[in-house]
């Protein structure tokens, strides 16, 4: 399946498919489900998607704790 081929059956546009596969573009929760059942796979198996965070807090000088 080309980027062209998914971006049809996922709505997500080929610029923003061939960010996620050069690993510059890390997929929203939403673009990782339709993606991996355009792909016919398992959500599980794709390593596309924004990591699991915990909530934290913004600190003084842009730091961040969680």
């Amino acid at each position: 399946m080309s980027l062209q081929d998914l971006a049809a059956h996922t709505g997500i546009p080929v610029r923003t498919l061939s960010m996620i596969d050069r690993k510059h573009y890390r997929a929203a929760p939403d673009q990782v489900k339709r993606i991996a059942e355009a792909l016919g796979v398992d959500v599980d198996l794709l390593d596309i998607g924004l990591p699991d965070t915990k909530p934290g807090t913004w600190g003084t000088g842009g730091t961040y704790s969680g």
